[in-house]
């Protein structure tokens, strides 16, 4: 058995999990890859840290919706973010996005620097991690707008079915994460569903959103097991004739290979 975390933060844990204690307790779930992925050029600079120190990790590097402040302090912000992205081996670009729930950043900044790192992503021909809450038929709007197509993941899907065909005809992949397997999730499990397995993805978000059999701990990579089911029983199929083309679909996404 093998298993792909595809979105973790392994560095918000450290204080009271170890990276180490947090990779064996991962280990010994079955999960034997992770994407450890930055929210700004601090933490993506320790992701990097991580991927160079545990040959089972990889980093991403980017600016998180949240992080982007107002369009006054972008520049300076994307320039490091551009700066540290020739630095080291990066595996994807992000997260990046929209996030309308907190409002933590001005929109038209968001906007901006979502398609800098699409644009980024794209030069460095390596896939996009995009985060997005209270912002869908933005999100697709300006995806659809720009005119390309995205290699590149949504990560932590939330949204119901409806936008599916949209992002699917954008070239997207679709990652769960352990909300699908709350009792109100229904709509996640809709999409989860529909998506066709070759694009499908599945990601702790740890140390956020622990599944429902450990809800309210602090997520771990090693949790992932219980979303996998999760996924698995929203498809009607066992987690056998998912799990392997799922880690498969995750180290092609991220040219991950053994």
């Amino acid at each position: 058995m093998a298993i792909f975390d595809s979105h973790c933060h392994l560095y918000w844990n450290e204080e009271q999990v170890s990276v180490a204690e947090q990779l064996q307790l991962a280990t010994k779930a079955g999960v034997t890859k992770l994407l450890c992925v930055g929210t700004d050029a601090d933490s993506s600079k320790r992701c990097l840290e991580i991927s160079e120190q545990h040959s089972q990790v990889i980093a991403s590097v980017g600016l998180h919706p949240n992080d982007v402040g107002d369009l006054s302090e972008l520049d300076a912000k994307l320039d490091e973010i551009a700066a540290l992205s020739q630095k080291g081996t990066w595996h994807a670009i992000g997260e990046t996005g929209l996030d309308f729930f907190h409002n933590r950043s001005e929109a038209a900044a968001q906007e901006a620097a979502l398609l800098f790192h699409l644009d980024l992503a794209n030069q460095m021909n390596l896939p996009t991690i995009i985060h997005c809450r209270e912002a869908v038929e933005q999100l697709v709007t300006i995806l659809e707008k720009r005119g390309q197509p995205v290699n590149g993941v949504m990560h932590c899907f939330s949204e119901g079915p409806e936008y599916v065909t949209r992002l699917l005809d954008l070239g997207l992949h679709f990652s769960f994460a352990g909300n699908i397997s709350y009792p109100k999730s229904q709509a996640i499990r809709d999409s989860a569903a529909c998506i066709p397995l070759e694009r499908l993805l599945v990601e702790t978000d740890a140390p956020f959103l622990a599944p429902q059999p450990v809800r309210g701990k602090k997520n771990l990579s090693a949790y992932i097991v219980h979303t996998l089911d999760a996924v698995a029983a929203a498809r009607d199929q066992s987690v056998a004739d998912i799990r392997d083309q799922v880690f498969n679909n995750t180290t092609k996404l991220f040219d991950f290979a053994d």
